[in-house]
């Protein structure tokens, strides 16, 4: 097929998430030649732990994830720094998957190497969008990149197209949700009689929570979800480090039952709203909701994003027992979003 564009593909950490993606590619590469009129070659990959490799004639998604796979699951390269795979990569976009580290500095370095090299952005990396947002977007609007990062908060839901796409002229004022998937299962496993530590065992059995759930059980992740929403959809220019923050680490199954003893439940929910000055308040707070709110019937790994906006009034998104494809399909999506730009 001659009208079939290439679009080369330089990945930085290849877990679940990517490993999925190259899934989702092969069962849709048809699809993708016929429909949108292009084809994704991956060209570098890069991983903390598992190897590296680098051809810039490019393989397929499934090519790379089936060598990945051959090879007892690392590449053959030894690991080489992600700023070094970009540069050689010849590719046009990076895809930034890596584990996030506090203040995001290793993301937000292969962003900014990335622009240097003039490749657009696909992240699901919250890093970038959460500690350097305005900065990154500033420069990518300066020099005719593109930062797409829709699998950063909601796993695969449209929250940032939806604003972007489906809002034109409007303004959102304020959200608030329930955004982390560990702490919303544990809270919920608690309150059918479980205790703390069984719950957290239950969802690290099921794979909802990683074997170290502090991040996600002390707010850190929340906090980071708020602040990446705050930032594109308030003009905000904030960080997590400055999210008041409530943590359900120390919480006991007594504390919960006292709460559904009124009637309520407990959600750990993230907010933020524009004062009338210009400033944005942001939060993440343990609350006990009532039946006639939203947030108290969004259960296990599902997650709910409400919008209060200027013109179009409230704008609700539930999504339902999101995991590991719908954060791949925020990519995909992602990728399909640039490739119409270009």
């Amino acid at each position: 097929m001659s009208d079939v564009r290439d679009i080369r593909l330089c990945v930085l950490g290849f877990g679940h998430v990517t490993q999925r993606f190259c899934e989702l590619v092969q069962d849709r590469e048809g699809a993708l030649a016929r429909d949108h009129g292009v084809r994704f070659l991956v060209t570098a990959v890069g991983t903390g732990s598992h190897g590296s490799w680098l051809d810039q004639r490019g393989l397929t998604p499934a090519s790379a994830l089936a060598r990945f796979r051959t090879d007892g699951d690392r590449f053959p390269d030894p690991e080489r720094a992600g700023v070094d795979l970009i540069a050689a990569s010849g590719a046009d976009v990076l895809i930034e998957s890596t584990p996030l580290a506090h203040g995001g500095r290793v993301a937000i370095g292969h962003v900014d190497a990335a622009f240097d090299a003039g490749l657009d952005v696909v992240t699901v990396n919250k890093g970038p969008i959460a500690w350097d947002y305005r900065r990154l977007r500033t420069r990518a609007d300066a020099e005719g990149r593109q930062l797409r990062h829709e699998g950063v908060t909601m796993d695969g839901c449209p929250v940032y197209n939806l604003a972007e796409f489906c809002l034109p002229g409007d303004r959102v004022l304020s959200f608030r949700g329930v955004l982390n998937s560990t702490s919303n299962y544990v809270l919920d496993a608690m309150a059918e009689g479980a205790t703390q530590q069984e719950a957290i065992a239950e969802a690290i059995e099921a794979g909802i929570a990683e074997t170290d759930p502090s991040y996600d059980l002390e707010g850190h992740d929340a906090a980071a979800k708020v602040a990446a929403l705050a930032n594109v959809l308030l003009d905000a220019d904030i960080t997590p480090d400055v999210i008041s923050r409530d943590s359900i680490a120390d919480l006991t199954h007594d504390d919960v039952a006292q709460v559904l003893s009124y009637g309520r439940r407990l959600r750990l929910i993230g907010e933020a709203q524009r004062e009338e000055g210009g400033d944005v308040i942001a939060s993440v707070s343990l609350t006990p909701v009532r039946s006639q709110d939203p947030m108290y019937w969004i259960s296990g790994t599902s997650s709910c994003l409400i919008l209060e906006t200027e013109m179009a009034g409230t704008v609700e998104i539930v999504e339902r027992d999101g995991l590991l494809t719908q954060t791949a399909y925020a990519v995909y999506a992602d990728l399909l979003t640039l490739a119409r730009g270009r």
